[in-house]
């Protein structure tokens, strides 16, 4: 399978409680190490990680499309408290999430297109 593009978009960083740089850097090698292509600020991904400096959560709220995404806003991800340390592994894991989803629904497919084949 080939794995969706990741998009990571940044806040203005106007008032940042994170070391967003360092945490994007470390997400986008990993991500890269899953087999994913990274961009930034592109409205041309398929899952998007939002990385505000705090909890404004501005990353988000000029988002011109609806891709899956997960929200980062000081140290929450998608409004939980993860505290720094935890950040790039709570990401990683909901970007795992989305891959599986995005697998069994390939398979699902694929299947259904089998059984239609056999039957027509």
């Amino acid at each position: 399978m080939i794995r969706p593009t990741i998009g990571i978009r940044f806040c203005g960083g106007c008032n940042p409680r994170i070391d967003r740089g360092r945490i994007a850097r470390e997400l986008e090698q990993a991500l890269a190490s899953m087999g994913h292509t990274v961009v930034y600020n592109s409205p041309d991904a398929d899952f998007v990680i939002f990385l505000s400096g705090c909890l404004s959560g501005c990353a988000f709220k000029y988002n011109p499309k609806d891709p899956p995404y997960v929200s980062v806003a000081a140290t929450a991800v998608d409004g939980e408290e993860a505290g720094e340390a935890r950040i790039v592994p709570d990401v990683l894991r909901k970007v795992r999430q989305y891959d599986e989803r995005l697998e069994r629904k390939i398979r699902q497919e694929d299947h259904e297109r089998g059984r239609g084949a056999q039957t027509g």
